[in-house]
């Protein structure tokens, strides 16, 4: 039975393995290979979920291998870059369908607490790939569209300062240019940012750097890093030093030119859900109406208030823990992540709203709302101004390439809501109002307006304090159900209707 501990073999045959590329799944192998980087992976939140090596065998062949978060522990200091071992008692499965390191490979290894491994002493490494990078040609990106990542090598120009519309101080945009001058405008999130400031030479004209697992936007073609993304500066790895060599060959100084900086929002696609869900594109724009708030992950999260990562914080030990910064939070703050059933007369789907679109429907900012709402019921409980969302019908861009599809349902990040484009038809004056036609009545009925928008609140919202307990007791609750959060909108069952979305 496995202990979770990570074993060293010490009966071992060191003459009998295999090379990666005669792994499968499902066949107990022994494999001599060399630890060629590691990286730790956490979610877009920031929750640590594994730590993740590339490793080579004596072919040259490569492979990824993973390390879950419960037992990553346990090889972190065992496996050292540029070592090499044998290793048995692994599980080979299946590559990742999203983000992919190693694009072209179909299998990887998962590290277990049954996994044995001897640090073999030969200085022989002939065979191994110690630097394995497969740079794309800047000419040659593509979207990835979040299923793989890339590797990019060029120089570093045209620094800016922190975009204050991008998430985080620590936010570093640059321009990675090629010998060709081909340039492409780059983000570099959390602790990559400073690393690069700090790193970046003051007397050199230019800054070499290759950069690992970028994703490709599908923006203007600019490249973002990701929590695999290792900044690597030193010129005797060969596709850096192979790099400036081509650079340094250029007689004539090539001009870059500054890409276009920031996001360049595509012409948008209108049309339904249905076509939204069988298209693949930029972004696309349509009207939906709201009939359910997803309470499961909550409608807000913690973010850093240090660093401004928009990174999620960890609870630890009762408080909030910055992965980034590595220490608690005393402060943080609290954005809106407010995940939305929608629905039009074709499709259903779920949509994603941060802080940009939250706050142009509400009228508020998440800290404002939570403290409508008591600390008890926070996580059950909408504020009003989100309720007062249930039941509108909103015109919102979309971005084509789902957020979120790892469970049974898949979701869009909206980008923009129209609200001046969103006109209700006019309401009927006082004096026109009738009631509905009884049956053989030939009298007329009211009609409902064809589309309907959250109303901005009369007045600001109050922050209550501890005087206002009674006040905020007689507030009314709108509470949220949650049983089917898991459940595909697709499907109608899963969908309560309006009445059950609250309740006094």
């Amino acid at each position: 039975m496995a202990s979770g501990k990570a074993k060293v073999a010490s009966e071992v045959n060191t003459n009998a393995y295999a090379f990666l590329n005669e792994l499968e799944i499902g066949k107990q192998s022994q494999v001599k290979l060399m630890i060629c980087r590691s990286w730790d992976t956490h979610t877009v939140y920031g929750r640590y979920l594994s730590t993740d090596f590339i490793a080579s065998d004596e072919k040259g062949n490569i492979i990824q291998l993973t390390a879950k978060s419960n037992v990553a522990h346990h090889f972190i200091a065992r496996l050292k870059d540029g070592v090499v071992y044998l290793l048995h008692g692994f599980d080979v499965i299946a590559n990742r369908t999203e983000y992919r390191i190693m694009k072209d490979n179909s299998l990887m290894i998962e590290l277990t607490g049954s996994t044995f491994l001897r640090r073999q002493s030969t200085s022989d490494t002939t065979g191994f790939t110690r630097h394995p990078f497969n740079c794309i040609e800047l000419e040659d990106l593509e979207p990835t569209m979040g299923k793989f990542v890339v590797d990019v090598v060029g120089y570093a120009v045209n620094i800016g300062a922190p975009d204050p519309h991008k998430a985080g101080s620590n936010t570093l945009e640059f321009d990675l240019a090629n010998e060709r001058g081909k340039a492409i405008r780059t983000t570099l999130w959390g602790s990559l940012g400073p690393a690069f400031l700090e790193r970046q030479p003051s007397a050199p004209a230019s800054y070499y750097i290759l950069l690992s697992s970028v994703t490709v936007k599908q923006d203007a073609i600019t490249l973002s890093s990701t929590s695999a993304t290792l900044l690597i500066d030193d010129l005797q790895i060969p596709a850096l030093s192979e790099f400036k060599q081509r650079v340094s060959a250029i007689e004539t100084p090539v001009i870059v030119q500054p890409s276009a900086p920031g996001w360049q929002l595509p012409p948008p696609t209108e049309g339904t859900l249905r076509e939204l869900l069988d298209m693949t594109g930029d972004a696309f724009k349509c009207k939906v109406e709201i009939v359910n708030i997803r309470m499961k992950n909550f409608w807000y999260y913690n973010t850093c208030s240090v660093c401004q990562a928009r990174k999620g914080l960890e609870r630890r030990s009762g408080h909030h823990w910055c992965e980034s910064c590595q220490a608690n939070v005393p402060e943080p703050i609290t954005r809106f992540r407010v995940i939305c059933d929608v629905r039009d007369e074709t499709a259903k789907t779920v949509i994603v709203l941060f802080d940009d679109t939250t706050e142009t429907l509400t009228k508020s900012t998440a800290k404002a709302l939570l403290a409508e709402v008591d600390e008890e019921t926070c996580n059950t409980v909408l504020p009003n101004a989100l309720a007062n969302l249930l039941g509108t019908t909103q015109l919102v861009l979309l971005k084509t390439a789902s957020y979120y599809d790892q469970g049974p349902y898949e979701s869009f990040n909206c980008i923009k809501v129209y609200v001046d484009e969103l006109v209700p038809t006019e309401q009927p004056s006082p004096t026109d109002m009738k009631r509905p036609a009884l049956p053989g009545s030939t009298s007329s009925s009211v009609v409902a307006p064809a589309f309907s928008t959250p109303k901005a609140p009369k007045r600001a919202i109050e922050v209550p304090t501890p005087a206002k307990d009674l006040e905020r007791s007689n507030r009314r609750k709108f509470v949220v159900t949650t049983d089917s959060e898991d459940e595909d909108p697709a499907d109608e069952d899963s969908q309560p209707e309006k009445e059950s979305v609250c309740s006094e």
